[in-house]
């Protein structure tokens, strides 16, 4: 089966800011009496927000987090691919050097890492909301005061801990290795594409880091700035992610990938079609 990148680019970067935004919007326009109401009454009761956390859109109140669930069912597969594209381009670029060799295996992991942390964001307020007290009062009654240790919210704050980080590394490699293998220099749309990367992971490192402050600003002060201040910044990040895997298009407008079985087994084969080393050295693509 042959895909267009494009296409792939839609799924694997588009689908889930736009399944994010969609439901924050449902939320606003259908639901706004949660957000009149919204406090944060696990830690602050009186704080009141007219910004929930993205949270609560996605994975807490209903039906948004049955159409998030069904945007991750979309969203994961093709976002493998920018997996099977990014790590084909750098290594057929690649400068004689262990270090960026060593650069490109961290980035392969990392691209791993970030759709899983976002995985674990979308599925733990799931459980915390279909059978997950009722675990914690067995993890209770067998493990006392460890059952403190694995909350849902601890969880949580761990899966966005992983996302995030993930994505910044992401970010961060991507344009090392963009630099490094001499691909800005080849053509103008790719140093456009480069500065336009380095941008972001700038202001988005900024955005990313304003997280770690605000959140736990509120939990000790309990301030409704400081919570709003985080609301925004995840508001943002979102469309920052989507935005940076979007640059895909433009890098790979003429790439095709093909799905296919091998000699006849049901292992499934992924790989990019076989023109696209080809493609690489004569870049651009």
């Amino acid at each position: 089966m042959l895909f267009s990148v494009r296409s792939v680019v839609s799924m694997g970067a588009l689908l889930p800011g736009l399944g994010c935004y969609f439901c924050i919007a449902y939320t606003y326009l259908f639901q706004f009496e949660k957000v009149l109401n919204f406090t944060q009454s696990d830690q602050c009761p009186n704080v009141h927000s007219i910004l929930p956390p993205v949270s609560y859109s996605i994975g807490v109140w209903e039906p948004q987090k049955f159409f998030w669930l069904f945007i991750m069912f979309l969203h994961i597969p093709p976002r493998i691919f920018f997996l099977v594209l990014y790590r084909r381009l750098f290594l057929n670029s690649a400068p004689k050097s262990v270090t960026y060799y060593r650069i490109v295996s961290l980035y392969t992991k990392t691209l791993w890492a970030e759709p899983i942390g976002l995985i674990m964001v979308s599925v733990v307020d799931i459980y915390s909301h279909f059978g997950w007290k009722s675990l914690l009062n067995l993890s209770e009654f067998i493990f006392h005061d460890f059952v403190l240790m694995v909350s849902p919210s601890v969880i949580h704050a761990i899966s966005y801990s992983i996302w995030i980080i993930s994505f910044n590394f992401n970010m961060l490699f991507n344009i090392i290795l963009h630099h490094f293998a001499g691909i800005r220099d080849t053509n103008s749309l790719y140093e456009t594409t480069w500065r336009v990367k380095f941008t972001m992971f700038i202001t988005g490192l900024f955005l990313s880091l304003s997280t770690a402050i605000s959140y736990p600003l509120f939990m000790k002060f309990c301030s409704s700035t400081a919570y709003m201040s985080f609301s925004v910044a995840e508001y943002l990040l979102v469309g920052y992610n989507s935005f940076f895997y979007c640059l895909a298009y433009w890098e790979f407008p003429k790439t095709r990938i093909i799905v296919g079985v091998q000699d006849g087994t049901s292992l499934q084969k992924i790989r990019t079609i076989s023109t696209i080393p080809n493609m690489i050295d004569k870049i651009p693509l």
